[in-house]
């Protein structure tokens, strides 16, 4: 049970952004079913602790990034707000559940170059010099195996008592948004992380609390993509024979007048990386997606950043509720109607997959 006070009028304005958008028109005599949910276990690392010699306050609460004046975030209202949010985005077949939580004084960073594991009073120290010097001449690199190793992860992931990791910590922290350890791991937005003793796949979201939510559910994003990419082989947006995750990212400036969703930098109707504000009105095939596999049941419509209300968080939310979350294959290329299933747990969506082709 989640117990940290957070900002009320925070969190009104968060589930205003993700829950009222104009996510176009569909009955729901029309609606495809939907998949049953999937109750996904993680275990979450809250490297966020008390300081005695600053008021026995939080890092969270003590530090601001340099050359800025906001504030940054309380992980435990990002961890409810996180697993909050995927649940309503995936239509509710994605039910994230918080098994454990942990929240000590033990990082797992290093000074590129160096073998000391940085203690609480060496981070306090870089975090407090002028523009954080150290950080940003040397880099910094996340210890994951010192890190599975320390809370037994890849053991509880063998025993299905986990099924992923959250990490909550500081900038500069050296996590990777997104990795895989386990046997067969493949790129996840990173490379994989090598020698454990994982045999089935174990993700790690590495998450910073300096960042707003929009920031974690674009890491959640590009997981999404690496692992898209691998169902379908191939990601190329300007493919003559485009597959459906193809079909699902293509914006108007790759593809004119064939946009669709977009990918997780560039919505339909994007010029530029990260282009949320943008007005220009382009034709897209969003509104068939409600009915995957049936794409092109919906006839293409008139959209600019108003569809998503201009914002970050906003297109997060709209891309998100585009992704097929439906029962059953997909007859004609083979694959789940319910992508979620690959993303929260691809080995058993693989051999769900297979069940179904027999």
């Amino acid at each position: 049970m989640l117990h940290r006070y957070y900002s009320l009028f925070y969190f009104v304005f968060f589930l205003i952004a993700c829950s009222t958008q104009n996510t176009g028109s569909r009955t729901a005599n029309s609606s495809p079913p939907v998949d049953e949910q999937q109750e996904i276990k993680v275990a979450v690392v809250i490297q966020d602790p008390r300081i005695p010699s600053m008021g026995n306050k939080r890092l969270h609460e003590i530090f601001k990034t340099p050359g800025y004046t906001f504030s940054w975030h309380d992980p435990y209202a990002l961890t409810q707000q996180y697993r909050d949010t995927l649940f309503s985005v995936s239509h509710g077949t994605i039910n994230y559940k918080i098994v454990k939580i942990y929240d000590d004084d033990k990082f797992f960073t290093r000074l590129k170059g160096s073998d000391e594991m940085l203690s609480l009073e060496r981070v306090v120290e870089l975090l407090n010099e002028p523009g954080w010097t150290t950080f940003k001449e040397h880099g910094t690199r996340f210890d994951y195996n010192a890190f599975l190793d320390y809370y037994g992860f890849c053991e509880m992931r063998d025993k299905g008592e986990i099924h992923e990791v959250w990490v909550w910590t500081f900038p500069y922290a050296g996590a990777w948004e997104s990795t895989f350890a386990g046997q067969n791991a493949f790129w996840l937005n990173s490379t994989p992380v090598e020698n454990t003793s994982c045999k089935d796949l174990l993700t790690i979201m590495g998450l910073n609390y300096e960042r707003e939510m929009s920031l974690a559910l674009e890491s959640y994003g590009h997981r999404f993509e690496s692992i898209m990419r691998k169902v379908y082989g191939r990601w190329d947006n300007k493919a003559v024979d485009k597959n459906n995750w193809e079909l699902f990212t293509t914006y108007d400036k790759v593809d004119a007048g064939k946009a669709h969703i977009g990918n997780i930098h560039f919505p339909p109707n994007a010029q530029a990386d990260y282009d949320w504000k943008n007005s220009l009105i382009v034709p897209t095939h969003a509104d068939g997606w409600k009915n995957y596999p049936d794409i092109y049941s919906a006839a293409p419509r008139q959209v600019d950043c108003k569809e998503w209300q201009c914002s970050h968080l906003g297109y997060m939310c709209w891309w998100y509720r585009h992704i097929p979350h439906f029962k059953g294959i997909n007859k004609k290329d083979g694959h789940l109607n319910n992508w979620w299933r690959y993303v929260v747990d691809y080995n058993a969506a693989m051999r769900y997959e297979s069940s179904l082709k027999k």
